[in-house]
This record gives C-alpha cells, sequence and structure tokens, in this order.
C-alpha cells in the first residue's frame, strides 16, 4: 500500500508543477528516481513520529505544497526550482504580491484527495493510538532499520546525480520530474563545485588575486583623466527579443529598431525570466557562473568582503563611482555587495527624486531624468562619473494595465495577457529610450552609454514554448539572448556584434570608450578573443583542441579564488 501512496505522490508532484495531468518521462529510470526520494522524506518523518499515518501526511502536504511552489515559479520566472533559490527568499517576497495566482482544476483536485486522505489518516491514528497493542518501541525499531536502508538506496542515487551535469533547462521538469530535478540541485549546491572546462588546473596560483586584483589598480594610477569620456551602464529590467518572434498591432520597439551610429549586438546571459543579479555580477566583475555546475546566486552565496569590480577599475581612473536601483535596498543584498564592489554612492528608491510610476515600479522615464541629474553634479564638480544603474519599470508579473496598447496574434491562448502587458511595457520603456539620446546628444562633454537587458522576460510555460526555442542543449538559444547597444554622443560607431557574453561586455565598453585594459581584462580579452561567449550554457561545448589552455585555466582559477 505504501508503494501506491508513493507513486501517486509523484503523480501529484508531477501533474501540479506542469499545471497539467503528466506522466510522460525522458527515461522510465526517473519515475523510480522520483518515488525513491519522496519514500526517503516519508521514511524520516516516519522515524521521528513513529506512527506511519502522521509521516504519510506530514509528507503528501509537503509534496503539495513543494509543487505548487514549483509550478508557480516555472510560470512566473520560466525556469525550474533549484536550491540555491531558498537564498532568494527575501528577494521574491518583495515582488510576490505583483503576479496572478491561477487555480487551476488540477490543483483542487488534489487537495480534495489529500482532504480525504487526512480524514481516513486521522480515523486511523486515532484507533492505532487507542490500542493497546501499539508497541512504541517494535515500530520505532522497524521505522529505523527502513531509514537505513532507505538512507543507502538514496546514497546510490545521489552517486548517480553527482556523476551527472544538473539539468538547468526549461524542460527539465518534464525530462526527469520536477521534484528530482529539484533534489538533484542540494548535492552540487556549494562554492566548492566550480567546474574547470579542462581536467587539469592552472599551477600558478599567484596569478591571480597579486597579479590580477591588487596590481590592477596600481597599474592605472597617474592616468590623467581629463581626456576620458563619462560612462553611464544601463542595464534594463526584462529587456528582451520576445517582441522579434511574434506578430503585434503596432511595432513594439520603434525607436531602437531605428538607432544609427551605434554599436548594437546580441547579449548572451545565463538566466531567463529572473536572477537579474547574476547578469550583473558578470558584468561588473568579469566572472561567470558558467565555471559552476549549476547556476548559483553569487550576491547571495559568495561577495561576503570587498572585491574588485568595474567600480575599482573606474576609481583607480579617479571617476565618481554610482550604483542606482529604484527599489528596496536589501534586494538581493545590493546594499551590503555594492560596498564591497567598491562604489561610492548607492542610490535605491529612498534616494530618489524621480519616482513617476508604471504600475508599482518607478519608470524608465523617471530612471533617466534622475541619471541625467546625477550627470550634471558629477559634471559641475569637474569629475568623471561611473554611474551603473538598474531599471525596475518591467519587472515581471504581468497583468494588464492602464496604457498597454500592444496585441500579439495569440488568440487562442488564455494567458496571453502576460505578453501583451510585457510588450506593452517594453514599447513604453523604448520611447524613454528618447529622454537620454535627446539629452546627451546636445550635452557638450564627452559621455558612453551602454545599454543593455539583464534578460528575457517568462510568460508561462505554454506561451514561453511558443515564443523561445527550448532546445535543452541551450546552444546560444534565443531565450538566453537580449539586446545591448553602445552609444558615443562624439562619434557615430556602426557595428554590429553578433554575439557576447556578459561576462565580456566591458571590455565592450572599454574599448569603445577608448580606455586601458587592467590585468583583469587583458585576461578577458585573451580568451574573448577565442570565445566571444562564455557562460553556463556554452562552456559545455567548448572544443579544448581549439582553444588555449593557458587563459581558460587561468580563468577558472581567477574565479576561484574571486569566490574565495
Amino acid at each position: 500500500m505504501l508503494i501506491v501512496y508513493l507513486v501517486f505522490m509523484y503523480f501529484m508532484s508531477q501533474s501540479i508543477a506542469s499545471g497539467e495531468l503528466s506522466f510522460s518521462l525522458r527515461k522510465k529510470a526517473y519515475l523510480f528516481y522520483n518515488v525513491i526520494a519522496i519514500w526517503l522524506i516519508f521514511s524520516f518523518f516516519n522515524f521521528i513520529f513513529i506512527i506511519q499515518d502522521i509521516a504519510l501526511l506530514i509528507t503528501i502536504t509537503i509534496v503539495y505544497l513543494l509543487s505548487l511552489t514549483m509550478y508557480y515559479i516555472h510560470e512566473f520566472r520560466g525556469t525550474n526550482v533549484n536550491f540555491s533559490d531558498i537564498l532568494s527568499v527575501g528577494t521574491a517576497k518583495e515582488v510576490a504580491s505583483g503576479y496572478t495566482y491561477e487555480i487551476k482544476p488540477i490543483f483542487v483536485v488534489f487537495f480534495v484527495l489529500i482532504v480525504a486522505q487526512y480524514i481516513v489518516s486521522i480515523k486511523q491514528i486515532r484507533i492505532l493510538l487507542s490500542s493497546h497493542d501499539f508497541a512504541v518501541g517494535r515500530v520505532l525499531q522497524l521505522n529505523l532499520i527502513r531509514l537505513v536502508i532507505i538512507f543507502a538506496i538514496y546514497y546510490i542515487l545521489r552517486m548517480k546525480i553527482s556523476s551527472c551535469d544538473y539539468d538547468y533547462s526549461l524542460n527539465a521538469g518534464e525530462n526527469e520530474g520536477y521534484l528530482y530535478n529539484f533534489i538533484s540541485s542540494i548535492p552540487i549546491f556549494h562554492k566548492d563545485k566550480l567546474k574547470s572546462v579542462h581536467s587539469t588546473t592552472y599551477d600558478e596560483p599567484s596569478f591571480l588575486i597579486n597579479t590580477i586584483f591588487t596590481n590592477s589598480s596600481q597599474n592605472l594610477t597617474n592616468i590623467d583623466n581629463n581626456d576620458f569620456p563619462h560612462i553611464i551602464v544601463v542595464m534594463n529590467e526584462s529587456f528582451g527579443t520576445a517582441q522579434n518572434y511574434v506578430k503585434t498591432n503596432y511595432q513594439v520597439t520603434p525607436y531602437y529598431d531605428g538607432l544609427k551610429g551605434i554599436v548594437k549586438g546580441n547579449l548572451y546571459v545565463n538566466t531567463f525570466g529572473g536572477g537579474t543579479a547574476n547578469t550583473e555580477f558578470e558584468f561588473l566583475t568579469g566572472m561567470t557562473i558558467g565555471n559552476y555546475e549549476y547556476p548559483v546566486m553569487p550576491y547571495n552565496n559568495f561577495v561576503k568582503k570587498d572585491k574588485y569590480s568595474l567600480a575599482r577599475y573606474f576609481k583607480s581612473l579617479n571617476y565618481k563611482t554610482m550604483a542606482m536601483h529604484p527599489y528596496t535596498a536589501t534586494n538581493y543584498n545590493r546594499d551590503k555587495v555594492y560596498k564591497r564592489f567598491g562604489f561610492d554612492e548607492l542610490l535605491f528608491y529612498d534616494e530618489f527624486k524621480h519616482k513617476e510610476c508604471v504600475r508599482d515600479f518607478v519608470s524608465d522615464e523617471s530612471f533617466y531624468h534622475e541619471i541625467i541629474d546625477r550627470y550634471k553634479q558629477v559634471s559641475n564638480n569637474n569629475e568623471k562619473l561611473f554611474l551603473f544603474g538598474i531599471t525596475m519599470q518591467n519587472h515581471s508579473g504581468y497583468k494588464k494595465f492602464d496604457g498597454s496598447n500592444i496585441e500579439t496574434d495569440l488568440q487562442i491562448y488564455s494567458s496571453k495577457e502576460s505578453i501583451d502587458s510585457y510588450l506593452s511595457l517594453m514599447k513604453i520603456s523604448d520611447s524613454a529610450l528618447k529622454v537620454l539620446f535627446d539629452y546627451f546628444e546636445n550635452e557638450q562633454e564627452h559621455v558612453i552609454i551602454l545599454f543593455f537587458g539583464d534578460h528575457n522576460a517568462s510568460f508561462g510555460n505554454v506561451i514561453n514554448k511558443l515564443v523561445f526555442d527550448n532546445n535543452i542543449e541551450y546552444e546560444c538559444t534565443r531565450q538566453y539572448m537580449t539586446p545591448f547597444f553602445i552609444y558615443d554622443n562624439k562619434k557615430a560607431n556602426d557595428r554590429f556584434i553578433d554575439g557576447i557574453s556578459a561576462n565580456f561586455l566591458s571590455l565592450e565598453l572599454l574599448k569603445s570608450a577608448n580606455l586601458p585594459f587592467d590585468s583583469l581584462h587583458e585576461l578577458l580579452n585573451e580568451l574573448y578573443l577565442e570565445y566571444p561567449v562564455y557562460n553556463y550554457h556554452k562552456r559545455k561545448s567548448i572544443n579544448s583542441n581549439k582553444l588555449s589552455k593557458i587563459p581558460i585555466d587561468k580563468y577558472f582559477m581567477l574565479e576561484r579564488e574571486y569566490l574565495a
């Protein structure tokens, strides 16, 4: 009877997490792995609470709630739940109110079945507790034996998990089971799981911190920055490419599409539907979460002390460094991380003067007016500005709002409201770009603006599959591609970069600004020239015979020590 319950809980988990009755997996063996995982949870509680029915009720409740969480995260963010998401609970709570929580019939069906099981089990528990034949010692002994057996089975399963790459694809839950996919992220969740592309490691660890981080700033001292431009970087929330793959009643980004005389290109990031902090981490540090066995969140995991970054690079050139984000300071621990990166000034929602909103978030237009004000202050003090700003207007979830006027041709899908609302926000973002260009085109001082999207938006599993090509290998597929441009107000430069990853984007910025490379960027450039896209999704395809071994190993060892 227990096996029946375990199998039932698996099908419940799979069906709730996917939002529909779901029984198919990539391999039949994964059914066994998922059932074993549930059995382990049950055995643990059975040992603790002795009575089997109590353990059953606790297990079925946990599986139900975890599956609901998996469904909603998969719908809102477009990716599966992994163990590192636990560290981002605070961030998730801050934005949770912006989503619409659809209750699907399958949720209600299983909820009713669970309530029925509660009624039956509670009666059984009362009968058992009133029975004089209930021997606690004997039952505890049997439960301990079962627990030892199941741990042995789990250990074998864990070895199998550890020997495989974590499946971070959008189809992972359908391929191997949502519960198994979540549990398989647990054994590889710690910072020692950096994974070099090569089997050997670079044998000069002194190359790392001593040569790169200590000497980088020293190498740039005594450089006159009078001829250097002001640098403004805008990482635009969810500014993506979905509009390129659907038909709409209006052109979504006419202003961006019509920009001429600038560097444009395709930026490949590691995140989809969320995880903004990972893209900014890669841009600001030159490191990549691609050196991990599966994506982590460095802002939560590793940035616990002062680190070298673009902020410190520009400080060495006597720039005023400023970080801006019109949201809470604690979101992704940015208040702490930015200080550890060396920014002189931090501006969050409370410090903003311009706070006009679209929906519940500060608009892009207000954000750009704030940038212009801060630029004027620094410029009037005869200082050079390096400003890194993150917008908030287009953050998910996507509900219909006043001013939304974009409609797609996806008429048959009930959830199309999400993509229609998102593309309406994109159109507003596109119009707001004119504020930046109108001001800086007439500015006498030299200014360079780098603009890029942090990730594509997620519209729910059904529409994601229609809009984005969910290739399991992720060979630079379009759900991980966002636009970027580099604008120089004193010099036209028509150039298109077909592919670059976020960890290398600062290279193109420094080249466009004609700024000197520090030791870190010299290494990054060495790798970039051979392999311009190096991130989690592309790393697996690296041909070690084609690439020079030394820059890859240097880069890997550098990141190991950087995140120590």
